[in-house]
């Protein structure tokens, strides 16, 4: 919301708290509804709380409410097609080989 109405320092102060609970906001109700432009702001940032495989997982999750908001099949290519350029933000290297092995 704070981007919505151009309030700059109050979504810097809500991404500093996201930073200090990415836990409880990835996983909170309304993570699924946030914009592209909000996940990209939240995937730019280096000091999220959170391990890589369960920031990915969120992504996974919201790129399939992202694709039945746009009324697309929730297949791998329409959730990588919504992701768009978020996508590239996820660290891949970050996870171990199991984590991104099993995909969880």
């Amino acid at each position: 919301q704070a981007r919505l109405f151009d309030e700059p320092q109050l979504a810097s102060l809500c991404l500093e708290n996201i930073d200090k609970n990415t836990s409880d906001a990835i996983n909170a109700e309304g993570f699924t509804d946030i914009d592209l432009d909000t996940l990209v702001a939240v995937l730019e940032r280096d000091t999220l709380g959170i391990r890589e495989v369960r920031l990915f997982n969120a992504v996974v999750r919201w790129s399939e409410a992202e694709c039945q908001r746009q009324q697309l099949q929730v297949i791998p290519e329409n959730k990588r097609k919504v992701l768009g350029k978020a996508l590239s933000l996820i660290r891949f290297p970050l996870m171990t080989i199991e984590e991104f092995a099993a995909g969880n």
